[in-house]
């Protein structure tokens, strides 16, 4: 699982940004972290840097050909760069002060505003939390409702009521909090949290809403639209919490994907093949992982044979079959590891897959099983690459263009990374030089001490398990495997 990336691995958290005031952004990010749902902040110090968040895509041609199912910094970008919503923090002296600073407090809401139109985290609703400091007095105000006894506190009064309607925000939320006082400080913090939590609910529900409405339209007959469209809205789901609808649409994203073997001829058929399986590998990673935290171990199971069913004949060409056992082998020790990390009372998932008549057997609910099959196909991948290298006319002993082969934008694919005068371009690669990539990538890497790895956690989990002669089988696999890599 480690080779994964984080936001891959972890459930999305919701991501706000704080701007002005930089000296109360950390009594108030660690608030947001402590609490559940937590949720992650931006802090910008000042307005002038609203314009770092990333701005708003043109909507797509449809004359645009699809050169990708899923960018591979979609998941990033939504979890550490686009926020959910935007809170705007000014001092009491700004908003009451002199002529001067109000018409600076007017401004930045108005450049706050200017940005916001074009920023991709808000599409249709504008989300803007203001927050009100006031250092040194003992009040709490809250939607606006204020008790005032003096003309100043009259002039206060105007002033926060035109703040709002400046910002067009609603009065639930213009919080002021006290940070010198500690039971207000913390009522305040709680206020924030909530206010911040239901905004950014409601931005993730309507993004949402967006792309399912693409969805039930069939706005598009591409399958690779279908297949992102289910995968984003399953991932506004996840921020929401809704794990049950978060799991219908890594589903049917699942049930598209496996449509498109054999039918797709946007890419070379070896790369389409490979882009086909990471995109699957991850789908079913999210759903296992749903699944396992939820609680639902056979469903977990059940999902797993049929994942592996569906691809374990798609071996691919010939001069790549290891890259099969490869896949096959990482299937086995991830659905491993979630069975050993993953714990009931996390998550609430009700049950969606129908348990089979055949019932998952005893030593499928142990990790030890899979991390023995995980080092049994490692094993076959190292076989056929071996016979793969000693037919292949490619692989010499330095192959240098390999070397600038680097991952591409979109999940599963690869692409040569070339330098043109002061910039870099990605060249697409042919399956001939796809091939020679990663027959050198083969060569170069050496599997030996990871399948005993495979095998030592395999024994060791056997005979925690009293099932001693599995035990004994793995003992001997690792005892075969150390010989053959001459550590006697």
């Amino acid at each position: 699982m480690e080779e994964y990336p984080e936001e891959l691995r972890t459930p999305p958290v919701a991501l706000a940004c704080l701007v002005g005031c930089p000296d109360v952004h950390s009594l108030i990010t660690a608030h947001l972290h402590s609490q559940q749902p937590p949720i992650n902040a931006i802090a910008l110090p000042d307005f002038s840097m609203i314009s770092v968040i990333p701005p708003k895509k043109p909507p797509r041609d449809i004359s645009d050909p699809i050169r990708g199912i899923l960018r591979s910094d979609w998941l990033s970008k939504h979890r550490t760069r686009i926020p959910s919503v935007v809170a705007a923090l000014f001092t009491s002296n700004h908003v009451s002060g002199d002529p001067a600073q109000w018409l600076q407090v007017c401004t930045d809401l108005e450049n706050l505003n200017l940005v916001i139109k074009v920023c991709e985290f808000l599409h249709s609703n504008l989300c803007v939390l203001i927050s009100i400091l006031q250092p040194g007095q003992n009040t709490y105000l809250l939607n606006c409702m204020f008790v005032f006894n003096s003309v100043a506190d009259v002039t206060s009064e105007d002033r926060m009521i035109a703040l709002r309607k400046r910002a067009e925000v609603d009065s639930k939320n213009l919080i002021v909090f006290v940070p010198d006082d500690q039971l207000e400080l913390i009522q305040s913090l709680s206020r924030l949290w909530t206010a911040f939590t239901d905004l950014a609910n409601i931005y993730y529900r309507d993004e949402g809403r967006r792309i399912k409405v693409r969805l039930e339209k069939k706005s598009s007959s591409s399958m690779e639209l279908n297949i992102r469209y289910c995968f984003k809205a399953a991932v506004y789901a996840e921020f929401r919490r809704d794990w049950l609808e978060a799991l219908k649409l890594y589903e049917d994203a699942y049930h598209a994907l496996r449509e498109m073997v054999g039918t797709s001829t946007r890419m070379p058929p070896i790369q389409r093949l490979v882009e086909i399986k990471t995109i699957a590998e991850q789908l079913h990673f999210k759903m296992s992982t749903l699944l396992l935290h939820g609680g639902k171990v056979v469903e977990a199971i059940v999902w797993f044979r049929q994942h592996t069913a569906n691809y374990r004949k798609l071996e691919g060409a010939p001069d790549v079959i290891f890259l099969h056992w490869e896949w096959l082998s990482r299937q086995h020790l991830v659905f491993a590891q979630l069975l050993e990390t993953s714990s009931s009372d996390v998550l609430q998932v009700p049950s969606m897959v129908s348990v089979p008549a055949e019932k998952p057997t005893e030593w499928e609910f142990h990790p030890a099983y899979y991390y023995q099959l995980a080092a049994s196909y490692l094993k076959e991948k190292n076989l056929s690459l071996e016979f793969a290298i000693s037919m292949s006319e490619y692989v010499g002993p330095i192959d240098v263009s390999a070397e600038s082969v680097v991952a591409s934008v979109y999940f599963g694919q690869f692409a040569r990374l070339l330098e043109l005068e002061d910039t870099y371009i990605m060249q697409s690669l042919t399956d001939d030089e796809y091939v020679c990539y990663t027959l050198a990538e083969g060569k170069r890497l050496q599997d030996s001490s990871e399948i005993i790895a495979l095998l030592k956690r395999s024994f060791e989990a056997y005979n925690n398990l009293k099932a001693e002669r599995r035990a004994a089988y793995c003992g001997f696999q690792m005892a075969r495997e150390y010989f053959l890599s001459n550590e006697f």
